[in-house]
C-alpha cells in the first residue's frame, strides 16, 4: 500500500517542486503561523496547499490556509477535499478544543480506508496571528503516527504564531 497511497495521493493534488525551493522555515503566512519540519520529508506543492510526504512514505503531512470568516466550516470543508483525494469510509472522532503552542486549535481524528487498506487521518485547524486559520492535515498507512511519532512531535513542538 505504501507505494501505491503516495503515488495516489501525489497524483491527486500535487506537481512535485525542488527541496531547494522549501529550504528554512515553513510558514502559513496569511493564518500567522510557523513551524520547521525535518529535511529527510519530502516537499511537494498541491493545488490545495504545501504538503510533505514521509522518508518512509507512509505518511504525508499537508498545510494550508482558510479565510477566517470561513471558520470551521470552511476548513473543514477544505479537508474533506484533501482527504476525498486518498480516503474512503472515513470516521471521525468528536472534535476537540485545545491549544498547542498557544495558539488556539480545533483538532480531529479519524480512521478510514486508502485502497482497501487501513488508514489514518489527523486534523487541526489552528487559530494563529493572522485573518486566516491554519490546517495541518496528517493522513496515511494506519501504522504511520507510531512510525514518525518523533518527526511529527518535533513539527508540532516548532509551531509558533507570528505577527
Amino acid at each position: 500500500m505504501k507505494k501505491l497511497f503516495v503515488v495516489t495521493v501525489l497524483a491527486a493534488l500535487a506537481v512535485l517542486s525542488s527541496a531547494a525551493a522549501f529550504a528554512g522555515t515553513y510558514a502559513m503566512e496569511k493564518a500567522g503561523i510557523q513551524f520547521t519540519l525535518p529535511d529527510s520529508w519530502q516537499p511537494a506543492d498541491s493545488r490545495l496547499g504545501t504538503m510533505f510526504v514521509s522518508p518512509k512514505g507512509d505518511m504525508v503531512a499537508f498545510f494550508g490556509e482558510v479565510d477566517g470568516e470561513e471558520g470551521l466550516d470552511g476548513a473543514f470543508a477544505v479537508v474533506d477535499e484533501i482527504v476525498a483525494e486518498a480516503m474512503t469510509d472515513v470516521e471521525y472522532e468528536d472534535a476537540k478544543e485545545t491549544e498547542i503552542n498557544g495558539i488556539p486549535a480545533v483538532t480531529i481524528d479519524g480512521a478510514g480506508k486508502s485502497d482497501g487498506e487501513d488508514a489514518f487521518v489527523s486534523v487541526g485547524v489552528l487559530n494563529g496571528e493572522g485573518d486566516f486559520l491554519g490546517l495541518m492535515v496528517f493522513f496515511g498507512e494506519a501504522d504511520a503516527p507510531e512510525n514518525n511519532e518523533a518527526d511529527v512531535q518535533a513539527l508540532l513542538g516548532s509551531l509558533q504564531a507570528v505577527k
